[in-house]
């Protein structure tokens, strides 16, 4: 069985919003992590969703009720203390095979890109599997994927590790293929990694991306897979992105 982890504790800062979490705002009428919850019930209807919840967690609560379990990240830590958040839940549950994280703010995935990266993870047999934009450019609608990390590969092609924006040299930031906030691991090596991570960063933050270099340095199986969409890959950081994204909501109306 496959199991989804949704990342919705920020408070979205940049978002100018002091009384809802991020994910909480409205793009066409619909909150952010909706989307997501419905793409990840589609996708992967034999489980419920779990969502990370954290800055007025109540409200996705209320917004969710019955429909997916919440677990609480009192502490807003980065993406991997996030995941962690959900170890106690899962960590001994051996009829789940694989874990799919998400980001509780890009309300344009789709169940279809759901369903691929997990077909492509179980017929590889791979350790992790994530999805990946590569950007023409940085310019126009791409101009929000600048701050993403990028996806470092070795001579041969091979993923090798995922570098954030803030730490990244000038050499990695030209790198035009980037990181959507899109797994799936083998579950059994997440949980036996996931407490390893460390913060050492410059947003002395506990990177979800970090277990990437761990795998690697074990000899795992990693591949990043292209979305056919980039637009999918975009979150909501910035008044200008979710004002970007609402546009193609309407657009596809």
């Amino acid at each position: 069985m496959n199991q989804v982890i949704i990342m919705a504790g920020g408070k979205g800062t940049r978002m100018n919003m002091t009384d809802i979490p991020k994910t909480m705002i409205p793009v066409a009428g619909k909150p952010i992590v909706e989307y997501i919850v419905e793409a990840a019930e589609r996708a992967i209807p034999e489980s419920k969703p779990i969502v990370i919840i954290g800055f007025q967690g109540h409200k996705i609560r209320e917004q969710l009720d019955g429909r997916v379990t919440c677990v609480e990240q009192a502490e807003q830590l980065g993406t991997g203390h996030a995941v962690a958040c959900a170890a106690p839940l899962l960590r001994d549950r051996s009829d789940i095979s694989h874990i799919v994280v998400i980001a509780g703010d890009q309300p344009l995935i789709s169940e279809a890109t759901i369903r691929s990266i997990i077909a492509h993870h179980e017929g590889r047999g791979e350790t992790i599997t994530l999805g990946t934009v590569v950007a023409p450019d940085f310019s126009g609608i791409h101009e929000h994927l600048l701050h993403y990390g990028r996806i470092v590969r070795t001579r041969d092609g091979i993923v090798e590790r995922i570098v954030e924006y803030k730490d990244a040299t000038e050499e990695e930031r030209a790198i035009r293929e980037v990181n959507t906030s899109v797994y799936c691991f083998e579950a059994a090596w997440l949980w036996e990694h996931i407490d390893r991570l460390g913060s050492d960063n410059a947003s002395k933050e506990f990177y979800i991306t970090d277990l990437i270099a761990m795998a690697m340095a074990e000899g795992k199986n990693i591949c990043a897979i292209p979305l056919p969409d980039p637009l999918e890959g975009l979150n909501v950081n910035t008044p200008e992105q979710l004002q970007a994204i609402e546009e193609i909501f309407v657009k596809r109306a």
